[in-house]
């Protein structure tokens, strides 16, 4: 009897844990993204149109525009976040952490000492067709999104770390991230939020960053704590990321138009 109440207090103790740190990291994601959406405004807004720069190339040009890509630009928002339904080990999870803060920082710095500017390279909000939800979804992205911050492209370089994390965690939840990046490294373009030249600045400091904190990563030495979730991890984050997608269509449909207010 003793024995029993022992093994169930210790569950219970062992379910506490698991809820606090998934609740710990939730928060640092959390408080993660807020930092880094009011330095990502802070540097826009400050960025003098004048003295920006243009890395356009012929290729550029090339590339229609394409608004039905929205869809793909836009899952970086949740893919962003991927880590956290599959990276189980707990030193694997800092060393993402570290990785992603790094990418960020590194893009700060340089949108701020080299600012490039996607304004008059991208269309402008009247015209587009605001009717159709693909065109919603761009007048909703440019409204969101100036057109500064490009050199490299965060949105790139966050879609790949993700994957790449996964990668580490169990090969075949980074496959399962795979698409998405190639679907965010032709949205850049396709979108004209970006140049060619972003996406491959994004590739190299993301590929330091990999080498700097993720490379040298052995699960091996993480024997006593799995270093993946099971499959619930990527169902739970194809819910997540379906639900998202659903109540931004549900405000397409409500006439949510902030551009116009």
């Amino acid at each position: 009897m003793e024995a029993s109440e022992a093994i169930a207090g210790e569950s219970r103790a062992s379910g506490s844990d698991v809820l606090a740190n998934i609740g710990n990291r939730v928060a640092a994601a959390l408080l993660m993204l807020a930092v880094t959406v009011v330095a990502y405004r802070a540097v826009a807004f400050r960025v003098d149109a004048a003295s920006s720069h243009t890395l356009k190339l012929a290729i550029d040009d090339r590339i229609p525009f394409w608004p039905g890509t929205v869809y793909l630009y836009s899952w970086v928002y949740t893919s962003m976040l991927y880590p956290l339904f599959v990276v189980r080990c707990p030193r694997l999870f800092r060393r993402t952490v570290e990785a992603y803060a790094i990418t960020i920082g590194v893009s700060l710095a340089t949108w701020a000492l080299f600012p490039v500017t996607a304004a008059g390279f991208r269309p402008g909000i009247a015209q587009l067709d605001t009717s159709v939800a693909h065109g919603w979804g761009v007048a909703l992205t440019y409204f969101v999104d100036p057109p500064n911050n490009l050199f490299p492209s965060l949105h790139l370089g966050a879609a790949v770390l993700a994957m790449l994390v996964a990668w580490k965690a169990r090969p075949l939840f980074g496959l399962c991230a795979l698409p998405v990046v190639l679907g965010v490294a032709i949205s850049i373009s396709t979108m004209k939020q970006h140049y060619v030249l972003d996406g491959v600045a994004a590739l190299v400091v993301v590929a330091l960053v990999y080498r700097l904190r993720l490379a040298s990563y052995r699960a091996e030495r993480d024997v006593a704590s799995p270093v993946a979730y099971s499959w619930r991890g990527p169902a739970l984050y194809a819910c997540f990321h379906g639900s998202v997608y659903l109540a931004l269509y549900l405000a397409f449909l409500a006439g949510y138009r902030p551009w116009q207010a």
